[in-house]
């Protein structure tokens, strides 16, 4: 989620910024209405959408372990655990964030009763295909929806010229009040986004533009209306979410009645627009990985003998109480107090029978004639099961594309010899400098509190070397598994 908010954040500024570059001085206001809009829309969309590109992934082994690779059952790496300090803060961000929420909320819905109520109270007149509102403060003409909301006492004295009526139609018949609500909706949501309060000004702007548009056409004496802008700009407010006259913005509205554009440099400005939502696109989109079919080996689960009839019950406790002597945390490793070398060690021990001095040759022999005994639902009740000695991992040397693209702190977690290391290490080193790899895709559940899709574990030469030399006899031997 707070990847989600914080991608928001940056593609609407990248569409913000090439809108105050190329485009907010040039008049083309329909164009920039439209760009505004749908570049802000898109910015909430843009992080949801999935791109698919297909990378090369080396075969994964499925419960496979080995003294440099310590998984779970699954094969999955156990994650850390969220401690409750991080539950309370995050409880606290939730909290604060709901809480402006709805004073948001509360604020517009308090400005949009204060309009309506004006409606329902106040007498109007039928204008074209829109309502004149009249009202007893003396505030500048505004217009929200289908009312244009005029001072009583002007309007009956005749002070509102034409050219104003014309402004606020326009406000009216191209439906500026929609965007307004459109944005102040989205700042109910996503209020920590500040570019959002760049867009609003930015559209209020233009909104002005487009309005002043339609008076020049409908009245073609521009510095008539010029100075009366001026005249009529004050520091009278309405509602937030009305469009009215205001004088910060007059300036503006004055220099873009003048401006000239050059077509071709516009429709040049226009086309940028292209690679921006490339950009966008690519950088903010979330990243899905295609497996390239051709690099993945058929992944079969071992399996060991069983029987139908299975074994009694004495026989069970029998086979746990000799079991129960490897039994460690290994589902934490960390929660125990041994120093990395001798958890190592203690993991090492708990994953097979052979370097074990535990167990006598006898009970080793009985263990696994009671297990083997097991009926298939006996063995999967069981907490400590025994699984044949997998034959020692093929050498294999990763490509150069491979080891480069595993630089990706976004798609892949890189152990070396057992150890979580930056993905940024792997400049230290060449592929040459390896001569096992086990790539594993990580379970939804397991990716709670990290950003990559994959776990890469790495063995360099030497300790592949080391790991031949140990897994030498393993052939036809058991190691113990603990759930």
């Amino acid at each position: 989620m707070i990847t989600y908010l914080l991608k928001i954040i940056l593609c609407s500024t990248l569409f913000a910024l090439v809108y105050k570059v190329l485009f907010e001085k040039e008049k083309m206001p329909r164009f920039n209405r439209f760009y505004l809009l749908t570049s802000l829309g898109l910015s909430m969309l843009i992080p949801l959408l999935s791109l698919k590109h297909e990378v090369q992934i080396l075969p994964a082994l499925e419960n496979v372990t080995t003294s440099f690779l310590i998984t779970s059952q699954t094969g999955i790496p156990e994650q850390a655990v969220t401690s409750d300090k991080t539950n309370i803060i995050q409880l606290l961000l939730l909290s604060i964030y709901v809480l402006i929420s709805f004073i948001l909320l509360i604020r517009f819905t308090r400005n949009l009763i204060s309009v309506l109520r004006t409606v329902s109270n106040d007498s109007t007149v039928p204008y074209h295909n829109s309502k004149i509102i009249l009202i007893d403060q003396k505030v500048t003409p505004h217009s929200f929806l289908n009312y244009i909301f005029i001072n009583r006492e002007d309007y009956i004295n005749g002070k509102v010229e034409d050219e104003i009526l014309v402004h606020e139609m326009a406000h009216v018949q191209q439906k500026h009040s929609l965007d307004i609500l459109f944005v102040e909706s989205l700042q109910i949501v996503f209020w920590f986004n500040p570019i959002l309060y760049i867009y609003r000004k930015a559209l209020l702007l233009n909104h002005e533009f487009l309005a002043d548009e339609a008076v020049i056409q409908a009245h073609t004496d521009v510095s008539v209306y010029q100075l009366l802008l001026l005249e009529k700009a004050s520091l009278q407010t309405s509602p937030m979410i009305t469009n009215m006259f205001n004088y910060s913005i007059t300036k503006k509205r004055l220099l873009m009645m003048t401006k000239r554009n050059s077509f071709r440099m516009a429709l040049c400005k226009q086309l940028v627009v292209v690679p921006v939502l490339g950009i966008a696109l690519f950088f903010f989109s979330a990243k899905s990985i295609a497996q390239d079919t051709k690099s993945l080996a058929s992944n079969g689960k071992t399996t060991v003998q069983s029987t139908q009839n299975g074994i009694s019950k004495e026989q069970m406790l029998e086979y746990k109480t000799i079991a129960k002597k490897f039994e460690v945390d290994v589902k934490n490793p960390a929660s125990n107090e041994l120093s990395d070398s001798k958890r190592q060690t203690k993991l090492k021990q708990t994953f097979t029978l052979i370097s074990s001095n535990e167990l006598s040759d006898s009970e080793r022999e009985r263990l696994i004639s009671l297990y083997l005994s097991m009926s298939k639902e006996q063995q999967e009740s069981q907490r400590e099961v025994l699984l044949p000695v997998p034959a020692p991992l093929p050498k294999i040397v990763p490509t150069n594309q491979q080891f480069e693209s595993w630089k990706d702190a976004n798609i892949y977690g890189v152990w070396i010899n057992g150890k979580k290391v930056k993905n940024a290490l792997l400049s230290s080193y060449t592929n040459t400098d390896f001569a096992s790899v086990h790539v594993s895709k990580l379970a939804k559940n397991a990716r709670k509190n990290v950003k990559y899709l994959y776990q890469v574990d790495l063995m360099t030469t030497e300790n592949y070397a080391e790991y031949l030399k140990e897994n030498s006899d393993n052939k036809g031997k058991y190691m113990l598994f603990t759930r």
